[in-house]
């Protein structure tokens, strides 16, 4: 028998459960690194992560002596997808060992650093890897992955790049409009008058692209589904609310990010299964396909504005909160405008 594996429901779910809770770790760590003294290597936090692939490899073992005792050559154990997937294995497990020798060398890492070290870089390429395999599977199966069920593998492994994606960009994760985090105030005529103008600008640059830039991931995971799959409803709730909320746990610190966070996952979440179910915007359909990539990060900032205005009252001014808004629809609209370049080209 060489016959090959075809797709295993459950091996896809077990794949997808484990992505997310060795992506999730990275957060755990991430909080503790915030709250708690970290001054080794071996923490229960680094143990979330690390027994999450452990499982992960266990899974796939698993599964393929199961198919090797039945006679299936080596390559044919796994299902569609996986082949390139199980790269992420030893990728993982050479950046662990990398991350070990990196802290007892140069100590452990803090803020920006923590996020930009090659050695966690790299073991976030490693899940990246692992975590693509339920999501080829699906697709391979698009044809008759039509239910739920069927989809949510898919939805598990997005999930986990999506908090990858928050986990390596946090340094851009909350725009910080409300009060608390507002510059100090300008006097005039004082000695401190041009640096609180340049701190001021500086602020509100930056917090405006962060806005944008969160809108447009959103959007643009939002976009990459649609293009290549019918959706089932709940698909986008779930997806940005289990993708973002972990992040927002993590860097919150006496403040309503949790909370904010939370409300415009759901806002953009509902909003994007609703224009899904009434009006399947494929790139295909153009005028929807577009609509769809304009009013999906619209409802994110703007439920991410009134949400903070509400719970910690916004810093910026009208124009700011007003042009910050906009800015995202026409990020999502140029988004569209790339998705289907090639199309029009063809």
């Amino acid at each position: 028998m060489n016959q090959s594996t075809p797709r295993n429901l459950a091996f896809d779910y077990a794949v997808g459960i484990c992505s997310v809770w060795i992506a999730s770790g990275f957060f755990l760590d991430a909080w503790a690194h915030g709250h708690v003294p970290i001054e080794s290597f071996f923490t229960p936090y680094h143990a979330v992560f690390y027994t999450g692939m452990l499982a992960m490899g266990a899974v796939i073992a698993t599964f393929v002596l199961r198919r090797r005792a039945r006679g299936m050559g080596w390559r044919a154990c796994l299902p569609p997808g996986y082949h390139l997937a199980i790269l992420g294995i030893p990728i993982f497990l050479v950046a662990g060992a990398g991350d070990l020798c990196w802290h007892l060398l140069l100590g452990i890492e803090e803020g920006v650093d923590a996020l930009l070290s090659p050695t966690h870089q790299a073991l976030g390429l490693g899940i990246f890897f692992v975590s693509m395999g339920p999501i080829r599977s699906v697709l391979a199966d698009r044809d008759r992955a039509t239910g739920f069920v069927s989809q949510a593998p898919l939805l598990l492994g997005l999930i986990a790049w999506l908090l990858l994606v928050h986990f390596g960009t946090a340094y851009a994760f909350d725009p910080g409009a409300g009060r608390t985090n507002a510059p100090p105030s300008i006097a005039v005529f004082t000695p401190d008058y041009l640096t609180a103008i340049a701190i001021g600008y500086y602020k509100s640059s930056l917090s405006v692209l962060t806005l944008i830039f969160q809108s447009a991931i959103v959007t643009g995971f939002a976009l990459w589904c649609v293009s290549r799959l019918r959706v089932r409803p709940g698909f986008f709730t779930l997806l940005y609310l289990f993708g973002n909320a972990p992040a927002a746990a993590a860097f919150t610190n006496d403040t309503p990010l949790l909370l904010v966070t939370i409300v415009q996952s759901l806002a953009a979440g509902i909003v994007a299964d609703i224009l899904v179910a009434r009006f399947d915007p494929q790139p295909e359909r153009a005028r929807y396909y577009r609509w769809f990539a304009v009013l999906v990060p619209l409802a994110y900032s703007g439920a991410y504005l009134l949400a903070t205005l509400a719970t910690d009252r916004l810093w910026w001014d009208w124009n700011v909160s007003l042009g910050a808004w906009i800015w995202t629809g026409v990020a999502g609209f140029a988004l569209s405008l790339v998705g289907t370049a090639r199309r029009a080209a063809v």
